[in-house]
């Protein structure tokens, strides 16, 4: 069921019908529940959007030589849900997401720590030229997880810092470095991304998926629907 909803989705997105009513008609011709229908929102793009976006996604190790800037409370929270089993998906985007929505909640605690450990063996195995931690200021215990972080890159002597600031977006160096994020506003924006959450939880061995779109995105976006479009809406 949701991999039909998922391709009836996607064939509006192509077709540029509105995000939300789409979405809604699909939820209700399918009956799906509200996280169901998270699973499509946060889970499948166009065509033209999953493609543009995996085409600046850092492959192999090239990563590794340049400035890594990361977007923290998103790779923090990503990883602290796979630690806690909470529901993940790969997008047709080429990005692991989560449907925790956390970010006003979040909270530091043990998983908070198990999410740091898991994320810093990723970064000694797989070292970086130089990291730049960025968090969400006004967000709680941001100021508490950047010096976590900065303690941490001094302990395995990788060069880099960690900041909490009001507005991360507006201070990552979307030109001349990587940054690790899932979020597909930063995506759009930057030259080169990286899924850092991903990369730790994959070789963590952590990884459950509620849904899978990755495969939603060579379907050809003109093929017919079997409604004519005056039915849909």
């Amino acid at each position: 069921m949701i991999s039909q909803a998922g391709a009836d989705f996607f064939f509006f997105q192509n077709r540029r019908y509105p995000r939300e009513a789409a979405l809604e008609w699909v939820g209700n011709r399918y009956q799906l529940t509200h996280m169901e229908r998270m699973l499509l929102h946060r889970g499948i793009f166009s065509q033209e959007k999953g493609l543009r976006r995996r085409a600046k996604c850092c492959k192999g190790a090239g990563w590794q030589s340049q400035l890594l800037a990361v977007d923290g409370h998103n790779v923090q929270i990503t990883l602290e849900s796979a630690i806690l089993g909470r529901p993940l998906l790969m997008s047709n985007d080429g990005a692991l997401r989560d449907l925790a929505g956390q970010s006003a909640r979040f909270r530091f605690s043990e998983v908070s720590e198990m999410a740091v450990d898991t994320l810093f063996r990723f970064l000694e195995e797989f070292r970086p030229h130089r990291v730049l931690f960025l968090f969400d200021a006004p967000m709680s215990h941001s100021g508490r997880l950047a010096d976590i972080y900065r303690r941490r890159l001094k302990s395995l002597r990788i060069p880099g810092e960690a900041r909490a600031v009001p507005v991360p977006e507006r201070e990552f160096p979307y030109e001349g470095a990587v940054v690790a994020t899932s979020d597909s506003a930063v995506i759009n924006e930057v030259s080169h991304w990286l899924d850092l959450a991903r990369g730790a939880i994959e070789w963590s061995g952590i990884l459950e998926l509620a849904a899978d779109f990755s495969s939603l995105i060579l379907a050809n976006p003109t093929e017919q629907y079997s409604l004519t479009d005056q039915s849909l809406f």
